[in-house]
């Protein structure tokens, strides 16, 4: 009962944007599409508000039955918004956070260069293609900046483990037509944002990469999500995912800056066109409130004691 309690709660506080991991989130205010620099999604906010860090400077989060657990996500992502904030303030202070994560990211990896994200949860499957894109996002950015080539090889790493199928234990679910599309959970069947964030790993480590085949599969995954992406569309909102999960508030307007920057760098007319639907659709008192309803039916029916992140 009180994991049901600690949910309801955090579902609330995420309605109104009172968690951390659901304040609004644009897009990043200092990346680039021609070189490396800021990330591609703000995430500032992840170092500035109330996220929860031990003695040794790193994010942790707790969960409904009140256990501490590293999430290389949530991690991954406080090292990537102290970067932004080094590059907006050119503070050492957030270099140092930056390069903190860096550290626990190179301790953390496996020798098949994956990192555990769901093992805590009793998942089918602990790894992720988001942790394994953001984390090599890191790690470029680390290399960038430093020139240590440890960092290039455990960012390299991290991509060849997410390319793997999902049959044979990787991130990356391969279509029989050659399609291939990169699952952030394998209990959630294609998480929009989760694929999106993935996807900017691995464009990341094109953009510093020699090797052709990896920029083959970069324009394979941005052909199948372009083409995909009618079957996230409720023509009232968007879905989460494509097991039939409904975006909430928070990632609704998520994947609306995620297609912005997406737009930006391939310049496919599909990432536009689903951009100004949804915008449309958030626009409309009607759709909005539509799709609020059914997304908070369809939360009251899938509340139980599974472990689920609270803080």
């Amino acid at each position: 009962m009180t994991g049901k309690i600690n949910y309801i709660i955090k579902w609330i506080k995420m309605l109104f944007g009172k968690s951390v991991f659901h304040m609004k989130q644009t897009a990043g205010l200092y990346y680039n599409i021609q070189n490396i620099k800021g990330y591609y999604s703000d995430l500032r906010h992840k170092v500035t508000v109330n996220t929860l860090i031990n003695d040794k400077g790193i994010p942790f989060n707790i969960t409904n039955r009140g256990e501490k657990i590293f999430f290389p996500i949530t991690i991954f992502q406080y090292g990537l918004g102290a970067y932004d904030l080094y590059l907006e303030t050119n503070k050492n202070l957030y270099l140092d956070k930056f390069y903190n994560i860096v550290f626990w990211a190179l301790n953390t990896q496996e020798s098949n260069g994956a990192w555990d994200a769901f093992s805590w949860r009793n998942s089918k499957g602990k790894y992720s293609s988001m942790a394994q894109g953001e984390g090599a996002s890191l790690l470029i950015r680390a290399y960038l900046e430093s020139g240590n080539i440890q960092y290039y090889d455990a960012a390299k790493k991290a991509i060849d483990f997410m390319l793997i199928p999902i049959k044979k234990g990787g991130t990356t679910l391969y279509y029989p037509d050659g399609g291939l599309t990169f699952e952030e959970s394998i209990e959630h069947k294609t998480v929009l944002n989760g694929a999106i964030f993935s996807i900017w790993g691995l464009y990341d480590f094109c953009s510093i990469s020699k090797e052709e085949k990896y920029s083959k599969i970069l324009e394979k995954s941005i052909e199948t999500l372009s083409n995909k992406l009618s079957e996230y569309d409720l023509k009232y909102w968007s879905l989460y995912d494509l097991s039939g999960n409904i975006a909430s508030p928070f990632y609704h307007d998520l994947h609306i800056e995620q297609l912005k920057v997406l737009y930006e760098m391939f310049r496919r007319e599909e990432f536009k066109k689903y951009k100004d639907k949804w915008i449309k659709y958030k626009k409309s008192l009607l759709k909005s409130k539509k799709a609020f309803i059914k997304k908070s039916i369809q939360k009251l029916k899938t509340i139980n004691d599974e472990i689920n992140l609270v803080r």
